[in-house]
């Protein structure tokens, strides 16, 4: 079966790709590469942690995953969720090396990021978010 009908997902890392926007449903309902990606789709490295879909989803804590359509590379490195409104472009290596789980805030990250030392604090609710 020849990639253009479907979209192979054997790991976690495949899954987040392809629920990001680097992928489109067409009209026939294939999931299919966006054509921007030029038939090549994002090289996404999860944690460990995130080998089963449960953590996985706990990484997308806003329940969307993050853009992807720009990214080359994406690595995971530590114990994180997303806040919704994040866009990844190019190659991009987001980490927290502490031992206390962190939010990516929202925004455009076109080079590595350390989110170990960021305190979130999520709209409307005033609260801070590790």
């Amino acid at each position: 079966i020849p990639r253009s009908r479907f979209a192979p997902v054997k790991t976690t890392n495949d899954l987040l790709a392809l629920r990001s926007d680097a992928y489109v449903l067409t009209d026939d309902f294939r999931v299919v590469l966006d054509e921007s990606r030029n038939g090549v789709p994002p090289n996404v490295k999860l944690d460990g942690q995130y080998k089963f879909t449960d953590r996985m989803e706990e990484l997308m804590g806003s329940g969307k995953a993050p853009s992807l359509k720009e990214c080359k590379k994406l690595v995971i490195e530590g114990d994180m969720k997303f806040a919704a409104g994040i866009t990844i472009k190019g190659e991009v290596t987001i980490k927290n090396t502490g031992d206390k789980k962190r939010t990516v805030p929202p925004g455009i990250y076109d080079k590595d990021f350390d989110v170990t030392n960021v305190e979130y604090k999520e709209p409307g609710c005033g609260c801070v978010v590790a």
